[in-house]
């Protein structure tokens, strides 16, 4: 009789999972980067010259700096920071800040203002755009300095750019942002000519070098994604689980099936079951037209901890299985 209370006691809990929502500003930011993907993939730039969240390591290969959105076109690669801010944007004084002025207003009506103090956007992304150059360079990818194109684009039409941070050649004002992005539209006759005239007679990227630099791109790896029940997203990296390793060549998605249904449950416990997550990998590449091919599956107990580096956090996070819903894992 007690391992039967035990039972419905875990059916019970394997049916009521947490749920996690997620953060308003962080789920603002990343629509802002999605979007801004979108509506280039509208300008025809294929899908596979835009990379996101690309991870770079810096010279000593000890730690990693994110780019947000990079694009690769004949003129070059855009590396793009996006910005989501509401409010007046300011360069501080001394060009290592820049001062975000927001005004909320309280419960009581009375209007509040407030200043964030950010470090300076446009020099970490060049840093950051100096690193992929010099990762590019390593791996047989040589272009020169000219072909790189740090852009800080903000995409909200609630944001004011003081006239020193919009007169900026690298900084994209949300007036200026559909602009930025049609001139990312390629004609027919563009496309013919850099197949066949050599780059250096056009002044662009030859379309061998716009293969190369791309295949090596492709190298660059990114965040893993968790996704959690309730729509929270984690940014991080992977760490494991006693119960399953997937191998990252093969593996670029693991999805968790759980059992949520109450009486299934109860009478799963009865005869004897104790609650289980059913875990589905799916292999990298396998897309079809028939599904997405699988290359691993296993049961693992519902209270499974599957071990989780959150992006910024010095120590592992244990996550409960049931309360996972998938993830993805970068190359």
């Amino acid at each position: 009789m007690f391992e039967l209370r035990n039972r419905l006691a875990h059916a019970k809990e394997a049916t009521s999972p947490g749920s996690h929502s997620e953060d308003d500003q962080k789920k603002a930011g990343r629509d802002a980067e999605q979007e801004l993907v979108n509506v280039l993939r509208e300008q025809a730039v294929p899908s596979t010259h835009i990379f996101c969240g690309l991870r770079v390591p810096d010279a000593f290969q000890t730690r990693k700096y994110e780019i947000d959105i990079v694009i690769l076109t004949e003129y070059g690669i855009f590396t793009i920071e996006v910005k989501n801010w509401v409010g007046e944007v300011l360069a501080g004084r001394n060009g290592k800040t820049w001062i975000q002025r927001r005004n909320d207003q309280r419960q009581d009506s009375a209007k509040v203002t407030y200043e964030l103090n950010h470090d300076n956007p446009l020099e970490s992304l060049k840093f950051k755009t100096q690193l992929l150059r010099t990762y590019l360079l390593k791996n047989e990818a040589c272009l020169a300095q000219r072909f790189f194109h740090p852009r800080v684009v903000f995409t909200n039409h609630l944001t004011q750019l003081d006239t020193s941070l919009e007169k900026m050649p690298e900084v994209v004002s949300p007036g200026a942002y559909l602009e930025f992005v049609e001139s990312f539209r390629r004609g027919v006759a563009s496309k013919v000519l850099n197949s066949f005239v050599p780059g250096l007679l056009t002044g662009q990227l030859s379309y061998s070098a716009i293969e190369v630099t791309r295949q090596v791109l492709n190298t660059v790896g990114t965040w893993d994604v968790l996704h959690l029940n309730g729509g929270r997203q984690l940014m991080g990296d992977f760490k494991g689980c006693a119960h399953f390793t997937p191998n990252r060549d093969e593996t670029s998605v693991v999805t968790f099936v759980h059992q949520r249904n109450a009486t299934w449950g109860m009478i799963w416990a009865i005869v004897g079951y104790t609650p289980s997550v059913f875990v589905k990998m799916y292999q990298r590449g396998g897309e079809g037209w028939l599904g997405h091919a699988t290359c691993g599956s296993v049961y693992i107990p519902y209270n499974a901890d599957v071990a989780f580096r959150v992006a910024g956090e010095q120590a592992d996070a244990k996550i409960p299985a049931n309360d996972i819903e998938s993830l993805v894992l970068s190359i």
